[in-house]
């Protein structure tokens, strides 16, 4: 059994644990990373948060749900209103009958993803994208989460490990 649970990436000038959007959720932070003002957060699931983190940081925001280490779903939005969606691995979530429409063409998928990373000030690399988009896992998915947010222009450096709740 893997890894099933979330990525967050998000702008904020506080740590995103602190955000009402993560706060009123049961999911629970074990991980988290930060490049500045963008931070990475790894959650495990119940509940975990949607892109709604983009109204409270008035900032774009990646949301990356990992499913038994199998595959990704990606949601990304921004207040200028870019938004996408996909899926990592995308060979493992049609086994898993995931819809065909949230895979979506990864052409047109990476264009989007590219505009978004612009508006969001990244410097984002189209052939890497576009490449994370149809990698299949080789291991773990979640690693295809790392690959997707260099290619975006995101640079999270080490991490830490968050203290387990009582």
């Amino acid at each position: 059994m893997g890894f099933s649970g979330s990525f967050i990436v998000a702008r904020a000038d506080r740590p995103v644990t602190e955000l009402a959007a993560l706060r009123s959720s049961p999911c629970v932070a074990v991980w988290w990373a930060r490049n500045d003002s963008w931070q990475i957060l790894q959650a495990l699931p119940g509940g975990d948060p949607d892109v709604s983190i983009v109204a409270e940081t008035a900032a774009p925001v990646l949301v990356c749900h990992v499913v038994d280490s199998d595959f990704v779903t990606v949601q990304a939005a921004s207040p200028g209103g870019l938004s996408w969606q996909s899926v990592l691995s995308p060979a493992m979530a049609r086994d898993y009958g995931f819809p065909e429409k949230w895979i979506g063409d990864p052409d047109e998928v990476a264009e989007q993803a590219v505009a978004w990373a612009r508006e969001a000030g990244l410097h984002p690399t189209p052939a890497e994208v576009r490449a994370a988009l149809v990698q299949e896992r080789d291991l773990f998915a979640e690693n295809l989460v790392f690959q997707l947010s260099h290619a975006l222009g995101f640079r999270f450096d080490g991490g830490v490990d968050l203290p387990k709740a009582p």
